[in-house]
């Protein structure tokens, strides 16, 4: 580790250093002189002068900083930095004692070079059995909650006051890890005690398992050093970035995930991240940023946790008429003192306080899907962090936070091994967790795609990278007729020239420029004009409409109406496919080229398709669940179709009406479409089919394949899960870096991996870009190796023809269903109908 031993005169130097104190500046020109301290203890100055970068920074005294691009600086034999225009500084730990040191290389020493690694963690014996006990629930008497409420309330209880770990197997019956020697409160008792053995292998059986080893690896967390609500809400109890103003903190957060495979192999999952958190209440945040309640309405709050005993989170919806020792109707007509009083939600001496000062109390709106208000102190509220709000209030906060964000590899991989390796034994199923992520073992095998160059665009020429693909050789096939139409508001005709000279040169550079291009302005005013400009298009393939940015003053005060959504519903309706841009990126560069790809794709073109699909398929189809994202409620079933080659063929929305679910009847209804257009376009039967579930296929693979047992079809079912997946990385010179994307783990069964479908080399460490983030993928149904499902995964990732900068991260299986069906939603679709091409990219 640098220290000020390696500082010479000129040189840049990235060292970490704690600040001892402020020191006078020695000239007008310098902003900040801190006397710093090295890893071995020896002390120095920095200067920051006025031209240098952090120059608003906030240091603080007895800080540990990582440093980067700091400016050597020797003068009479004595060494000091000075900052430079691109001096960087983070907020670290203190450094680590010689054993400290020590443990750290034991917990790497079993790490092989050049090996990709996973964030999975691995317990020391294998769950394929695991043995446990089963109890029933009796009542003596009646009692008022439904039974399956009661169960869980019980089990919560059983666990509460048990070493055993306790979990719900069905109405009034629950498994333990352990014979229970705690009684439940009256009228319930236990009996019919059972022992039984779980088995790893069954599914019901396995989801048991996993959550009671969540619960004992919750108790192996240390609680003086984090805080933990449920095991994915792990945090550090001290933070690690802090404000200047006082505001805000973030500490380390984690989340565990515990894996368990068919086979009996168990592992746990561990994300690191930062989370934020309010270190004033409502009342001195609304203090501080000289701002009334009115001003903040809608703004998220929470309950304080340091003073208040109940968690909860709403929205601040205004000020309510009563005090704080009012009688309010709601609660009987008492005041809300002495309610708290009765609940013991507050310390005694806060509510003494709080009846002295007597505040006037808030509105909070808790439910989102319901307009009811209950009342609530501000004294003991937060304001919820949330990024527009923190940057907006405290911006030297926000720029660390956000910084800090990007976790790397190296990083985000030390702070996991760090948290694994704090963690107890687990004596209740004799087992520990091994601080070492899981590499290419007997349990993962691991491989790449391979086929590097497998990407096929203009005259037949094959590369693996689209930017490159597209500049060198070409869109692939250019659309039958591409006829575009801009659309623009008077007010804008001028800048507009800039993008359209840049697009359509982008165009001719691929050889495929539009057949022909027409021009017609609009007015800035209501829906209905929006709608007759869109009318008067009648011979265009693709359409480009120039709307304000959605912040637009004129529309949030409801002058004009938005034309974004006004445009889509009324040229999807008329299946005329459309690009957006807004008017404050018209001299953007960056939007140039995925605004033309969309233009092509929308027409019906393929700038790029895969040139070896892996295996033996015909097509692929990629299933969603679309549902209301304020309710939840299921509102449909959608469907993208996608070849061999990677190329769409076909989606589809399905509106379900309100009561049915996304049940086995709405995919074979979709499947029976798929099976339908492809004979109609290709003349014969598809021989096999992979369909891409998005998320977890909660649906009976069984009965799907049912009605096509005697087609002759064969069908593999996938789930494609992103949320939950581990991330990758690679080991190598002593540091966890970005791996290559295509890097696929398979499970020993066979019907479970990993796949990383981003990474090197499109971005690495010194993009700054965080680590990447893995695809989970288990397999439903179907025979077909899974090291070809999962490289069938990563092409079809590499297939969105909406940006040649990065491929992104689902199958466009997935993807397009997903975004079809939004599309759809918001109406810019029509619901029910088969859409040919990509309108909705």
């Amino acid at each position: 580790m640098p220290t000020r031993n390696d500082i010479e005169d000129g040189e840049r130097i990235d060292i970490r250093v704690k600040v001892l104190s402020k020191l006078d500046c020695t000239t007008e020109k310098m902003v900040e002189r801190l006397l710093l301290q090295d890893t071995d203890g020896n002390e120095f100055p920095l200067a920051i002068w006025k031209n240098n970068s952090l120059t608003d920074f906030t240091w603080e005294i007895g800080r540990w900083y990582q440093l980067e691009n700091a400016k050597g600086n020797e003068f009479h034999g004595k060494k000091s930095l000075n900052g430079s225009y691109n001096l960087k500084a983070e907020v670290v730990d203190p450094p680590q004692t010689e054993n400290q040191d020590r443990d750290e290389t034991q917990l790497f020493d079993s790490l092989q070079d050049g090996v990709p690694y996973l964030s999975l963690f691995p317990f020391d014996r294998d769950f394929s059995e695991l043995s446990a006990y089963e109890y029933r629930i009796e009542s003596d008497g009646a009692f008022d909650e439904d039974p399956m409420d009661a169960t869980y309330r019980l089990a919560s209880y059983l666990r509460t006051f048990s070493e055993a770990a306790v979990t719900v197997a069905g109405v009034m019956s629950i498994i333990t890890t352990d014979r229970l020697k705690t009684t439940l409160p009256d009228p319930f008792s236990l009996t019919d005690e059972s022992s039984i053995t779980l088995h790893a292998a069954e599914q019901d059986d396995n989801e048991r398992i996993v959550e009671l080893l969540q619960q004992l690896v919750k108790r192996a967390i240390d609680d003086t050093k984090y805080k933990t609500g449920r095991i994915n809400q792990i945090r550090t109890r001290e933070p690690v970035i802090t404000g200047e103003d006082g505001l805000f903190e973030a500490c380390i957060a984690y989340s565990a995930r515990v894996e368990v495979l068919p086979s009996g192999n168990a592992f746990i999952g561990v994300e690191v991240n930062h989370h934020t958190r309010s270190q004033v209440t409502a009342d001195e945040y609304i203090d501080r940023v000289n701002a009334s309640v009115e001003e903040l309405i809608d703004t998220h709050v929470e309950h304080d946790p340091d003073t208040y005993s109940t968690s909860g989170s709403g929205k601040l919806k205004g000020v309510a008429n009563r005090r704080f020792t009012d009688p309010i109707p709601d609660f009987g007509n008492q005041s809300l003192a002495k309610w708290y009083e009765q609940k013991d939600r507050i310390s005694d001496e806060v509510l003494e306080q709080l009846r002295a000062e007597n505040p006037q109390l808030v509105e909070i709106q808790y439910n989102p899907r319901d307009d009811d208000t209950s009342v609530h102190v501000p004294q003991l509220l937060r304001v919820s962090p949330r990024k527009e709000i923190v940057k907006q209030v405290a911006p030297s906060f926000h720029r660390k936070w956000d910084r800090a964000a990007k976790m790397l590899p190296d990083k985000r991989f030390r702070k996991a091994i760090e948290f694994v390796s704090e963690l107890d034994d687990i004596p209740e199923v004799n087992s520990e967790i091994e601080p070492s992520p899981i590499g290419p073992t007997l349990s993962f095998m691991s491989t790449e795609t391979g086929q590097s160059d497998n990407l096929r665009f203009g005259g037949d020429r094959s590369t693996g990278l689209p930017k490159r693909g597209l500049s060198r050789y070409g869109v692939y096939r250019r659309p039958s007729s591409f006829r575009v139409q801009y659309l623009v508001p008077e007010q804008y005709s001028d800048q507009f020239g800039y993008l359209r000279d840049k697009l359509e040169s982008r165009l001719a550079s691929w050889e495929c420029e539009p057949e022909s291009t027409s021009y017609s302005e609009y007015q800035l005013g209501s829906a209905i004009d929006y709608s007759s400009a869109a009318a008067s298009i009648d011979a265009a393939d693709a359409v480009l409409v120039v709307v304000p940015e959605p912040n637009n003053e004129f529309i949030r005060d409801g002058t004009i109406d938005d034309p974004y959504p006004e445009f889509k519903k009324a040229l999807g309706k008329q299946s005329v496919p459309s690009q957006m841009v807004r008017a404050d990126n018209l001299d953007n560069k960056w939007v140039v080229q995925n605004t033309s790809l969309g233009l092509v794709a929308g027409a019906g073109g393929v700038p790029w398709r895969v040139d070896e699909m892996p295996g033996d398929v015909d097509c692929f189809v990629g299933l969603d669940a679309t549902r209301d994202p304020d309710t939840g409620q299921f509102l449909g079933a959608s469907a993208n179709v996608v070849l061999a080659d990677g190329t769409v063929f076909v989606s589809k929305t399905q509106s379900i009406q309100s009561g049915e679910t996304f049940d086995e009847d709405a995919v074979i209804d979709i499947l029976k479409d798929v099976h339908r257009e492809y004979v109609r376009a290709e003349g014969e039967p598809p021989e096999s089919i992979v369909i891409h579930r998005d998320g977890r296929l909660f649906e009976d693979s069984e009965a799907i394949l049912e009605p096509f047992q005697d087609s002759g079809i064969e069908i593999d079912i996938l789930d494609i899960r992103k949320s939950g997946a581990p991330r990758a990385a690679i080991w190598r010179n002593g540091n966890f870096k970005v791996d290559q994307k295509g890097r696929l783990f398979i499970a020993q069964s066979g019907d479970f991996g990993f796949l990383s479908t981003t990474g090197k080399p499109e971005f690495d460490d010194s993009d700054g870009l965080g680590t990447p983030r893995t695809l989970r993928v288990v397999r439903r149904a179907g025979d077909t190796p899974m090291a070809t499902l999962l490289k069938q995964v990563y092409w079809l990732s590499e297939s969105h023809v909406g940006s040649a900068q990065r491929s992104i991260r689902l199958p466009v299986t997935t993807y397009y269903a997903d975004t079809c069906a939004e599309h759809a939603r918001k109406g810019y679709l029509t619901n029910g109908e088969l859409i040919r091409g990509v309108p909705y990219i």
